[in-house]
């Protein structure tokens, strides 16, 4: 049984499961998202695929269930936006309403003028 097991994980490229190489970045959502998939293929155990990625098993777990809960948005908060897209449509649509009200300003200034 021994024999077996370790004919099994001579034969187990372990390179081929090692997702992220660069330790100083961010895990993008992509990039969990494939560690997740690897860890439910059940080919490599779940410590040994974190170990290769230099995850903690709990973090592993923490992103599974939101993978499972939700899908690939569930890895990105607001709705699968960075943090920077939304504070930009947020600045977006205070100018849009600065532009609108500005607009509305010139009008009346346009139609006292002619008055």
């Amino acid at each position: 049984m021994e024999q077996e097991m370790a004919k099994t994980s001579a034969q187990i490229d372990y390179q081929s499961y090692v997702v992220k190489r660069n330790l100083e970045d961010y895990w993008r959502a992509e990039e969990k998202v494939q560690l997740i998939l690897n860890g439910m293929t059940g080919k490599v155990p779940v410590t040994t695929l974190c170990k290769l990625n230099n995850v903690t098993p709990s973090l592993y777990y923490e992103w599974r269930e939101k993978f499972l809960a939700s899908g690939k948005e569930g890895m990105m908060a607001n709705g699968g936006k960075t943090q920077r897209e939304s504070d930009l449509e947020k600045k977006i649509r205070i100018l849009e309403r600065c532009i609108g009200g500005l607009t509305l300003e010139k009008e009346l200034l346009k139609k006292i003028g002619d008055e």
